[in-house]
């Protein structure tokens, strides 16, 4: 089946209603332009510390970095790993090693600041 015949495929749906089938997954268009996103961004973040070179906007320069490499890693989790279009509770578990890495983060903070609240 091509294509073209895959994304306007219309079949029975078991209980006789007709529908229409979306094709699953990007298209040649869509990897051209992530890619080049990606491309985009990396230049982007490869200024970023030149750019805010001076010591009082460290805390700047630190959060701009990580919303790139945030930005860049969805694009390609979204995208090339085609997260986009698979099912919920596939999104949930692909996600589980952001949602460990978040506990780390949280417990590495706790522990930088434990003697400090007290």
């Amino acid at each position: 089946m091509t294509q073209a015949e895959h994304t306007t495929h219309t079949g029975q749906h078991g209980h006789g209603h007709m529908h229409e089938e979306v094709a699953h997954g990007p298209t040649r268009g869509t990897f051209i332009t992530i890619w080049l996103t990606l491309g985009f961004l990396t230049v982007v973040e490869i200024m970023v510390p030149t750019v805010y070179s001076a010591e009082w906007n460290h805390h700047i320069k630190v959060a701009l970095l990580l919303i790139l490499a945030i930005g860049k890693a969805m694009l390609v989790g979204l995208f090339f790993m085609h997260l986009k279009w698979e099912k919920p509770w596939l999104k949930r578990i692909a996600l589980l090693p952001a949602y460990m890495g978040l506990a780390a983060i949280l417990l590495m903070l706790e522990e930088a600041f434990r003697n400090s609240l007290s």
